[in-house]
């Protein structure tokens, strides 16, 4: 297992920078990544795509962003690839979905937020990367090891961000110009500083798939939970004293089915472990009590196919970051570890 040093990378410059100082960190176990994940996430991929996350992963790069190209470009530079196989990797995920458990929890004046996040290749994730683009703001993400995308991540101002997948409703038409939600998290936390920004970015940039967007702005101690369409978002309860979610629409009961760890089954799990915690008098320390419920098997992922990957317990307004890495399911059996604030 990588230690906890191993991890944790920082890179410093332009997007194009970054990425040859990630290619090269890297160097042919970026290759021997990709074709891991492809071949653990590859049967997930709906019989219609088949093949598509290859034939197409090209054209989809240069549909994106030019700052989010170059670093791709520089990434594939650095590790001595084929441009086109490092854009497989980034490209197999607008093609998949996945399964997470949140919640948002004030306790005692400090806005806290708990994150599981479910997927498959578990040994591939458990990775911090700290990056300072210039004129941008710069962030933490966590995820895989050289990971251009994220769907975790706080910046310098303090503002955390994750997303949740959401199944989408009757098909919304979706163009080349529709970003993937991944791409849009690293956008929001390089160039927002509050939820009003954030909300703004969610009129101006259309995304290619609904999500649950949890947000919490650590300088002015608000917190929002979005329910987002392609084109359209909506807060939920921005007053309440805390919020959960797993991947159904707030608006949507949730009512339990024969499935353990459903997502009706883990939000009511989840509702029932954080209204308990809000309620208990004297809990003996956030952080712990928040690991726990992320623990919980009623929560956590366990299957053989797909598992909690990587989780993460922060305060934002303080800096205070934990997330896992080694063993999996990671909020039960990963090794805890809690990241310095670097700036």
């Amino acid at each position: 297992m990588r230690t906890h040093a191993e991890r944790v990378v920082r890179l410093c410059g332009t997007p194009r920078e970054i990425g040859v100082q990630m290619g090269a960190r890297l160097g042919s176990r970026l290759d021997a990544n990709i074709a891991r994940y492809a071949l653990e996430r590859a049967p997930a991929v709906p019989d219609a795509h088949e093949g598509a996350w290859r034939r197409g992963a090209l054209h989809w790069l240069r549909s994106l962003p030019e700052r989010y190209q170059e670093e791709f470009e520089g990434l594939a530079q650095g590790a001595g690839l084929e441009l086109e196989r490092v854009a497989q990797w980034g490209y197999l995920e607008i093609l998949l979905s996945g399964a997470c458990s949140s919640a948002i929890v004030t306790l005692e004046s400090r806005i806290w937020v708990a994150r599981n996040n479910d997927f498959r290749a578990p040994d591939l994730w458990g990775y911090t990367a700290i990056k300072e683009v210039p004129g941008r703001i710069p962030t933490i993400t966590f995820g895989m090891e050289g990971d251009v995308f994220t769907g975790t991540g706080v910046n310098r101002e303090h503002l955390w961000l994750h997303y949740h997948y959401l199944p989408p409703p009757a098909a919304e038409p979706v163009t080349a110009a529709y970003l993937p939600c991944y791409l849009f998290l690293v956008e929001a936390l390089e160039t927002c500083r509050s939820l009003a920004e954030v909300e703004a970015l969610l009129e101006r940039l259309p995304r290619s798939a609904p999500m649950l967007l949890f947000a919490v702005d650590g300088e002015a101690c608000r917190h929002a939970l979005y329910e987002c369409g392609n084109t359209w978002h909506r807060p939920w309860e921005q007053g309440t004293a805390w919020r959960v979610g797993t991947n159904h629409s707030p608006a949507i009961p949730s009512e339990r089915d024969a499935s353990p760890l459903s997502s009706a089954n883990r939000y009511a799990r989840l509702t029932n472990r954080v209204e308990s915690l809000v309620r208990s008098p004297a809990p003996r320390s956030a952080a712990e009590d928040l690991i726990s419920i992320l623990g919980d098997p009623g929560i956590e992922r366990r299957d053989d196919d797909e598992c909690t990957v990587y989780a993460n317990v922060a305060c934002p307004s303080t800096g205070e970051l934990w997330y896992t890495f080694g063993g999996h399911p990671a909020a039960s059996r990963g090794e805890w570890h809690r990241l310095c604030w670097p700036w």
